[in-house]
């Protein structure tokens, strides 16, 4: 009977295929590592430099509306400031007239034209309101109220209105000579404070609009150090005199929201910054 034979793998044959396989398996997932990584690193940075971007348009939106001659830097430091932020421009239609009510005024603004990014807020808001310059006077003031209520109302031409009832604070009053007319400008503002805190909740630092007691993060994470506020005079020198201030500088910086692995494979935070240098309105003044 002829013999039986079968051709087969060897030993030394398999073990150099699964070696083989081994390094081709390891070359892939090297490869889908790098690039998982590199896209992580991008997706990061773009977040980053998204959060950048918010603090470029915001901040100096809301600094450069200040006019620190009036008083619309309430306070200063390092890490925080706080200021009377405009909010909504309106025109009277009617002079203010009594309210009903000790030591308050109602005071109807056209609906249109009134600009602003959202409606006058009685919790939070106050106004001013231009009053024109007595004959001894050598200038326009501005009456000051803070707004106990907002209702819907008519102007005396039959066009709609909105009509707000302040507290007085000063420079009101509804007698016929005290300066304030149909056709004044009303300025609505809210007092808040834009600075640096810690989150209890994830141990991040971020930076926060305060209005009152309620605090709200605006961008972030920024780093322990993330934000800086220097303020300058009209020569160009350090201030700590809040109407004397004529240009703030802005530091923001923001790390990645999670580490990143780099070329050589170390993890770490990358942190990027922007320094942004805000003029202030009227700050050729003295």
């Amino acid at each position: 009977m002829p013999s039986l034979t079968r051709d087969g793998t060897t030993l030394p044959e398999l073990l150099i295929a699964l070696t083989l396989l081994a390094v081709i398996a390891a070359t892939v997932v090297g490869v889908l590592r790098r690039t998982e990584d590199t896209y992580r690193a991008q997706t990061l940075a773009i977040d980053r430099a998204q959060n950048l971007r918010v603090a470029s348009a915001f901040l100096p939106a809301e600094l450069r509306e200040l006019d620190a001659t009036d008083g619309d830097i309430e306070a200063m430091a390092p890490t925080a400031i706080t200021i009377r932020a405009p909010r909504q421009l309106a025109i009277l239609c009617q002079p203010p007239r009594s309210a009903g009510l000790p030591g308050m005024l109602a005071l109807t603004v056209r609906d249109s034209p009134r600009y602003g990014m959202r409606e006058f807020n009685p919790r939070t808001d106050s106004l001013w309101v231009l009053r024109a310059a007595a004959a001894a006077d050598t200038s326009d003031a501005w009456a000051l109220g803070s707004i106990a209520a907002v209702s819907t109302d008519g102007c005396p031409d039959g066009q709609p209105g909105r009509r707000i009832t302040v507290v007085q604070v000063r420079g009101f009053s509804s007698a016929p000579d005290a300066g304030i007319a149909s056709g004044a400008p009303v300025l609505g503002f809210e007092t808040l404070t834009y600075r640096l805190y810690r989150s209890s909740e994830d141990g991040r630092w971020y930076v926060g609009q305060q209005v009152g007691a309620d605090l709200q993060p605006v961008l972030g994470p920024v780093t322990r150090e993330g934000l800086a506020f220097a303020y300058f005079d009209s020569t160009g020198a350090v201030t700590n005199q809040p109407n004397r201030v004529r240009l703030v500088e802005v530091r923001v910086r923001a790390p990645t929201m999670e580490p990143v692995r780099s070329s050589a494979g170390r993890l770490g935070t990358p942190v990027d910054s922007v320094v942004l240098a805000v003029a202030l309105r009227n700050n050729r003044r003295n």
